[in-house]
């Protein structure tokens, strides 16, 4: 190209135009893709001396805009575009009004109104030379004004579609459409039109067949508009192919942006850091090596955040390190008008800002990026914007003066607004970040029953949609709520997950950040070297050590996965079974289960990352690469734990070869003991962070591989009865005939004493308030549960409706058992009997109750008593009675007020006379409003820890539920208490009775 344009004669625009045209032509755009700035300006000044038309010019100006934008002078690109424009008879304003963009908005729409959007894919093709130059020109300067100038990048979007709908359809209106969708999505709000332009652009793209614009259409589809229907993760494969279409096509350009878009959009869905850092680093110098210095300049910045949440900057809040540094390159993006850029910047600062508790630094990032905001239309990070400002004003408010909290009320209001708008078109990306400040605004209103619901619904909703970095987030809001409310046990417990969902996301300076601020909440352990092997004791069926305390644990998880184990006697299933508990439990992504088979240990299971566990047919060691044979060595000599917080980084293994092969980040590899003999090793690996495995992440560990110990024995020794089966039939059998007779000698008495406490119970529970007759009850919604601990229970509950007055009463007599029970009879009795009568008098009727239950016991010789607490509702009013378990009166919103009755009653039929300590008091109910009563069967119910379930657990489930149906809280209250005993013995009779004024 240099020769021939060495060749030229002085008069080569006069004798050979074409040939001069057209050498300057690529001379140019060479000269662009070569970074050659200053000859790329030269040539195509040449061009526009000599050229004879309008079209002749059009060519390079498409290479001086695509070459000043490359070079961050957006302004440039800009001017040079609207110049060759006009000339096209396509005029637009440099600095667009709201007026200008309002009457373009509204020529569009008319242009299309009343018209399927899915047919307009059947307009004519576009004829005209000029008006295809102009789609030309339009398509390569809507990019750059999208970075520095969005009022003009909007006009550029309307006037494509208006130029395909008046000219007819050309590939190109592919990217007008798609443009238009973003308009529509990010500035008009018309989520459901801008989403169906955008897969018009799509099936307009698959129509023509034009591969050289398949790249960037994939771009602005994908990445401005799909996001507001589906799920930000179906963009990242269309990411890929549009990457690899603008390669094989030419189009750098877009290449460029569609990497840029895969790396950015897997940080936003919370995708795991390490992995995310590596196609960051990965695809930052595929965009360097085709030479896009601005879509660079973007994936160092997004690359920049990531190194700082892994750790790897001096200031987690500043954008400067290895791969980025905003001190050099902000002032730079301000001279180049690089409005995108700033607003990205300031917006990334801003979330770490909030995440790190930088709240004042915060506040002052979201200002600039708030006036940036228009930059990054319709793209996620206007969500994340509103989403982190609503938290970060909220965090704040408490500390406001008056004046400001209201100003603070009404931004939240309004960015919920948009949250609500958006969580409705696309609930999987935006529903969770509505919840959780949801829960953050009726923390601060101190409504603290919607403030739990809400919290646990943005965390569901956040893992159940795989926002790793949302969900953890959501915990750690959850923490500190509970902290306020000095609810440190709850606090605990969330803060803890947070905690591991960082280090799961691979935050490790929030880990660190948390571990700093709240180390006793997490009960941190005196830190060991990095990499070192520790030895905290084995995982055994006969003890269990380590430092952290019990409330570490996650009991209810402790408990489902022994019950789980321990309910495995089939070995394959019971394998699965404990290494999926095993990952999941230790944060593992890879684990190996070995059992010791005559001496010889075996692999007998494997689960590696995204697959299913697989059991396999006892392999030898050496199999497949698949455990480091040295540290399987140390722990079958030692049967210590081995756990490497830094696998190649440090420690005694780090020359095994193994290690130096696969390069696991953390390693955990502990004995499997049961009564001193070493039955198995747990190998699990992490390969996304060092020290994973923390401490209570072991201990848990510990504890659930303590019943499998035993329960691998037993399913060994099932496996070994299995084999021999049919060689015992015999004895089986005759074991069994002699277990049989056995049996009929006692069946006969055992069958009286069945029937007839069977009879009792049904007696008993035939007395009990029947469904139907509690919904008859116009004024009251009620739900009752009784359940015995042995056959017959000494339990006792009634509601009975009489001439528009509801009589509610609950008792609970001493021990449980048939005499229990018998009593329980008595008083149900002692009560109807003394209503039919009309007896209204409470310390009449409470006495008469109590002479009678005296009476009897002492005929029976019993040593039984009970309380009793009887409730008479009318017009709202609550009258109590009688001394029973404190009465929990419930408000409409969740409130609590305990009313205790010690000093309103005295237990029935342990004296004679009790008229002295009868005493009566009222509360007022409102709609809404409700009461529940219970036994203490209940609040003293123990679990395996022997720790009590207590009246506060109950408080807060009960204040939790209380929006549900009384029903509803009965079942959410008797499901918690069964789960905290877990497989512990049932001591005691259970009751519980919910009301709710309707």
């Amino acid at each position: 190209m240099v020769l021939g344009l060495n060749l030229l004669t002085t008069e080569c625009w006069k004798s050979q135009y074409e040939l001069t045209l057209a050498l300057y032509q690529e001379a140019t755009e060479a000269a662009y893709l070569s970074d050659d700035f200053q000859r790329m300006e030269e040539f195509a000044n040449q061009v526009k001396i000599h050229a004879q038309s309008v079209i002749d010019k059009v060519q390079v100006y498409r290479a001086l805009v695509l070459g000043y934008a490359n070079q961050q002078l957006l302004p440039e690109a800009i001017r040079n575009g609207l110049e060759i424009l006009q000339d096209l008879e396509i005029v637009l304003p440099e600095q667009p009004t709201p007026a200008d963009i309002g009457q373009e908005l509204g020529v569009t729409q008319t242009a299309w109104e009343g018209q399927e959007i899915e047919a307009l894919i059947d307009r004519p093709e576009m004829t005209d030379p000029s008006k295809q130059a102009a789609m030309d020109l339009l398509f390569d300067v809507i990019h750059p004004a999208y970075d520095s100038n969005p009022a003009l990048f909007t006009l550029c979007a309307l006037k494509m579609v208006q130029l395909s709908l008046q000219y007819g359809n050309t590939p190109l209106s592919a990217q007008g459409y798609a443009s238009y969708g973003i308009v529509l999505c990010g500035v008009v709000f018309d989520i459901d039109s801008g989403y169906q332009f955008a897969k018009l652009a799509l099936k307009l793209l698959d129509r023509f067949q034009v591969k050289k614009i398949k790249s960037a259409v994939f771009f602005l589809v994908f990445y401005f508009s799909i996001h507001w229907k589906e799920h930000l993760k179906e963009t990242l494969p269309p990411f890929l192919e549009g990457y690899q279409a603008g390669l094989e096509n030419g189009d750098l350009l877009f290449a460029a942006f569609n990497a840029y878009g895969y790396s950015s959009y897997y940080y936003w869905i919370g995708k795991e850091l390490p992995f995310v850092e590596r196609e960051m680093a990965k695809y930052s110098e595929a965009i360097a090596r085709i030479n896009q210095n601005l879509i660079l300049s973007y994936q160092n910045r997004y690359w920049q955040v990531i190194l700082n949440w892994m750790g790897q900057s001096e200031n987690p809040c500043l954008l400067v390190g290895e791969a980025y540094n905003e001190t050099a390159l902000l002032p730079m993006m301000i001279e180049t008008s690089d409005r995108y850029g700033i607003g990205d910047l300031h917006l990334h600062k801003f979330i770490l800002s909030y995440s790190f508790g930088e709240y004042g630094q915060a506040l002052e990032n979201a200002a600039i990026a708030e006036q940036y905001l228009d930059a990054m239309i319709a793209t996620p990070a206007v969500a994340e914007f509103y989403f982190y400002q609503s938290l970060t004003h909220l965090a704040l408010y408490p500390d406001s003066p008056e004046s400001e909290q209201q100003h603070i009320l009404e931004k939240v209001a309004a960015n919920q607004e948009k949250m609500h708008l958006w969580a409705k078109q696309a609930p999987m990306n935006y529903q969770h970040k509505y919840e959780l400040v949801e829960a953050e605004r009726a923390r601060i209103s101190h409504q603290l029953s919607d403030a739990r619901n809400a919290y646990d619904r943005a965390i569901t909703l956040a893992k159940e949609q795989e926002y790793l970095n949302e969900e953890a987030l959501a915990y750690e809001l959850a923490a500190r709520f509970y902290l306020s409310t000095d609810n440190t046990h709850l606090a605990r417990y969330y803060l803890q997950d947070a905690h591991y969902a960082y280090q799961r996301w691979g935050a490790i300076a929030k880990v660190q950040h948390l571990e700093t601020r709240y180390p006793q909440l997490l009960n941190l352990q005196t830190p060991k070297t990095p990499g070192s092997t520790i030895t905290q004791g084995t995982f055994s069926s006969t003890s269990t050590t380590g430092s952290s305390s019990g409330d570490s644990l996650d009991l209810t998880t402790v408990l489902k996965a022994s019950q789980a184990i321990s309910s495995e006697i089939k070995l394959d299933q019971l394998l699965a079974q404990l290494l999926n508990l095993a990952i999941e439990n230790a944060g593992a992504q890879k684990g190996i289960l070995i059992l010791s088979d005559n001496n010889q240990l075996k692999i007998v299971a494997a689960k590696l990352p995204d697959t299913e566990v697989q059991i396999l047919e006892s392999l030898p060691l050496t199999t497949g690469n698949l455990v480091p044979p040295s540290i399987i060595n140390y722990v079958t000599r030692t049967q210590e734990n081995v756990i490497l917080a830094d696998a190649t980084g440090e420690g005694i293994f780090t020359r095994e070869p193994y290690i130096l092969q696969q390069q696991p980040q953390s390693v955990l590899c502990a004995p499997i003991i049961n009564q001193g003999k070493l039955i198995g090793i747990l190998y699990l690996e992490n390969n996304l962070a060092t020290g994973a495995f923390t401490p209570e992440r072991i201990e848990l560990l510990q504890i659930i591989s303590a019943q499998a110990a035993i329960s691998l024995e037993n399913a060994q020794l099932y496996r070994t009865l299995e084999d021999k089966v049919i060689e015992r039939t015999a004895q089986l059998a005759a074991a069994n005939n002699e277990i049989s007779a056995l049996n009929e000698m006692l069946k006969s008495d055992n069958l009286r004493m069945s029937a007839e406490l069977d009879i009792t119970r049904k007696l008993q529970q035939k007395m009990l308030p029947r469904p139907q007759e509690l919904q008859q009850i116009p004024t009251l919604e009620i739900a009752g549960f009784m359940e015995p601990a042995d056959e017959v229970g000494g339990d006792y509950y009634d509601v009975l409706n009489y001439d528009g007055r509801v009589k509610i009463g609950i008792g609970d007599v001493t021990g449980h058992g048939l005499e229990s029970g018998m009593i329980m009879v008595m008083v149900q009795t002692a009560v109807r009997t003394l209503l039919a009568n009309n007896e209204t008098d409470v310390v009449k009727f409470l006495s008469t109750i109590n002479r009678t239950i005296y009476d009897n016991v002492e005929r029976m010789q019993s040593d039984k008593n009970l309380t009793l607490a009887l409730l008479d509702y009318t017009d709202g009013i609550l009258r109590i009675s009688g001394q029973h378990e404190e009465i929990l009166i419930v408000r409409a919103n969740g409130d609590i007020e305990r009313v205790d009755t010690v000093d309103l009653g005295f237990p029935i039929g342990l004296v004679m006379e009790v008229n002295d300590f009868i005493t009566q008091t009222q509360v007022q109910l409102n709609p809404g409003d409700g009461a529940v009563l219970y036994t203490d069967g209940i609040t003293e119910s123990v679990n395996v820890a022997n720790e009590q379930y207590g009246l506060e657990r109950l408080c807060e489930v009960v204040s939790q539920n209380w929006h549900r149906s009384a029903k509803e809280i009965q079942q959410v209250t008797i499901h918690n208490v069964r789960e905290f005993i877990g497989q512990q013995k049932v001591f005691d009779d259970i009751t519980i009775v919910v009301l709710k004024q309707r």
